[in-house]
């Protein structure tokens, strides 16, 4: 199966899922494994992002 099929198969069973407990567990680890994606592309967990903000900020003052 390739990635684009895995993800629709995924999907379709998280939409039929009816269970709250099973849904909080689903965006607790997609929480956990990623944030936000950089600029280039790129999925960053919430400490990567926080690295990132925290670096721009310190070049920002340096200028």
């Amino acid at each position: 199966m390739n990635i684009e099929a895995h993800r629709k198969s995924i999907i379709h069973r998280i939409l039929d899922i009816q269970n709250e407990s099973i849904l909080n567990k689903i965006d607790s680890l997609l929480n956990s494994e990623g944030y936000i994606y950089s600029v280039s592309g790129e999925l960053l967990t919430e400490e990567a992002y926080k690295n990132e903000i925290s670096s721009i900020l310190l070049a920002s003052e340096d200028s």
